[in-house]
């Protein structure tokens, strides 16, 4: 019998041994790649998708190559997961430890028996969380009826008994046109749509209180709402469905528009019933309740108002109220997706970095940050930094490549902080993806009607890191039917990337 030494082997066999070795490794990669598109493609061939257009995409962020994908140069509307670019690239461009500042201010000077010579001013930063009711930003900050109460013992403590003079609320830091033109005009009175100003307060919503305990069909009655906003008119035409309904009344009425008109459904039910509003001039609303405030500590003035283009004064400072930091904002922001922050953030960066607190402003910054980092924007069309317009489009395969060049930018584990996995506290709190995947899914969501999409991260089971995007349009069947369909496409992203 011949043995062969190692070296004999070598020499005899490696080339062939090179060869097969090499082959193997590429049929081995060829499978677990075919194995996930063969898998995406069944996926997306089931009836629920049946008439919606599709843009998937999954990258490899080592190789930067897409590992699986249906259309994904194709551009959809993203809805809310749009707000991964807003984020994300503050978080790039200001920084995770920026913070807004409001402050108190007076113009004049003081006589010695408290007369203010002069105005009170609150100077506005854009701040969206100022006098926010949001329970996940602790005790940074004062809630709204807090903040005003804050507000007045602070110019009283100042030694001001007398204003001879107004309370100015000096919105300059932002435009005067709070919303993007392209929102629905059916969105505009509700709180989701209320926009970003110079000055924000309680997240410019306002809170509508019905007696629902009437038969089906008939009307509701108005009971009451908070807080309170001067000049305001509600106009109520909502009747009552049966219990297990939704909640289907809308606010119509735009920015400086005080006659709301309310119409819809509420479910019948035997304590009131609450819907949320957007405050039509949140500055001028800030003003009147510190105006109040005063009043109520006998301290007179000549009125109120705000002020778009507060000329330039010397003014001096009683008190300021900074916000928390943009990691945390940031962070609430694609938990719960809120519509405010991000709009605010939009403005925000134009403002700071373009000199001028306008949503284009900062969608200039925004894009030419990412040219700067290397992407071709012609898959991408945004018109706001929160997702409402349904004229905002993104291709999948663009969304993947902003995510991979944002983990690159922002450190690591501040950036993934800022997004919720599956199943928690968030707007991803009813997507299921089990087990272990669910700890290695990182995920922003975004819905309209027939319209749901999610993008985010995952580290694969096999140690891949991976972003991926998931969008589809026009859907027949409901959101809460195919979120779940979507979840256990992530899950076999995770399995099988």
């Amino acid at each position: 019998m011949r043995f062969f030494t190692l070296d004999m082997i070598m020499k005899i066999l490696p080339f062939r041994f090179i060869l097969f070795i090499g082959i193997l490794s590429l049929s081995i990669g060829s499978y677990s790649q075919s194995d996930l598109q063969s898998r995406m493609d069944k996926h997306f061939a089931q009836s629920s998708y049946k008439h919606a257009a599709l843009s998937v995409c999954v990258m490899d962020m080592e190789t930067n190559k897409i590992v699986a994908s249906i259309n994904p140069e194709t551009s959809l509307v993203p809805a809310s997961s749009l707000k991964l670019i807003t984020t994300l690239s503050a978080l790039d461009i200001l920084g995770s430890d920026y913070r807004y500042e409001t402050k108190i201010s007076y113009s004049g000077d003081i006589d010695p028996d408290g007369t203010l010579n002069g105005n009170i001013y609150i100077v506005g930063s854009g701040d969206p969380t100022l006098g926010s009711p949001r329970v996940a930003l602790g005790g940074e900050v004062l809630a709204f009826k807090k903040l005003i109460i804050d507000i007045g013992q602070a110019i009283r403590d100042h030694g001001i008994t007398c204003i001879d003079g107004e309370i100015i609320a000096d919105e300059s830091i932002f435009d005067s046109y709070p919303i993007s033109p392209s929102w629905q005009w059916n969105d505009l009175g509700n709180y989701y749509a209320s926009g970003a100003w110079g000055i924000n307060a309680n997240e410019n919503e306002y809170y509508i209180y019905f007696k629902r305990n009437y038969g089906i069909g008939n009307m509701s009655k108005l009971h009451s709402y908070e807080p309170y906003i001067p000049k305001l008119e509600l106009q109520n035409e909502v009747s009552i469905d049966s219990s297990n309904t939704p909640d289907n009344a809308y606010v119509f009425g735009g920015p400086y528009d005080f006659k709301k008109r309310i119409v819809g459904t509420i479910p019948f039910g035997k304590e009131t019933f609450r819907i949320k509003g957007s405050i039509p001039d949140p500055p001028t609303f800030v003003a009147y309740h510190v105006y109040d405030q005063l009043k109520k500590y006998q301290i007179d003035s000549r009125g109120y108002k705000a002020k778009f283009k507060a000329k330039k004064v010397k003014m001096k400072e009683i008190k300021s109220y900074e916000s928390p930091s943009l990691e945390k904002i940031a962070k609430i922001t694609n938990f719960h997706s809120v519509n405010i922050y991000a709009e605010s953030l939009m403005k925000t960066i134009g403002a700071e970095k373009n000199n001028q607190g306008s949503g284009g402003a900062g969608l200039y910054i925004v894009h030419r940050n990412m040219r700067k980092m290397g992407l071709k924007l012609t898959p991408l069309h945004m018109e706001d930094g929160s997702g409402l317009s349904a004229r905002n489009v993104i291709s999948s395969k663009f969304m993947c490549q902003f995510l991979d060049k944002m983990y690159d930018e922002i450190d690591h584990d501040l950036l993934l902080g800022t997004l919720p996995h599956p199943g928690s506290i968030s707007t991803v709190r009813g997507v299921s993806t089990g087990g272990k995947a669910r700890s290695n899914i990182w995920v922003k969501s975004g819905s309209m009607e027939r319209i749901q999409s999610f993008s985010g991260y995952i580290k694969s089971k096999s140690g891949k890191w991976l972003s991926f995007s998931i969008m589809a349009n026009g859907l027949h069947v409901k959101n809460k039917k195919i979120r779940p369909l979507m979840g256990k496409m992530m899950r076999t992203i995770y399995e099988r990337g």
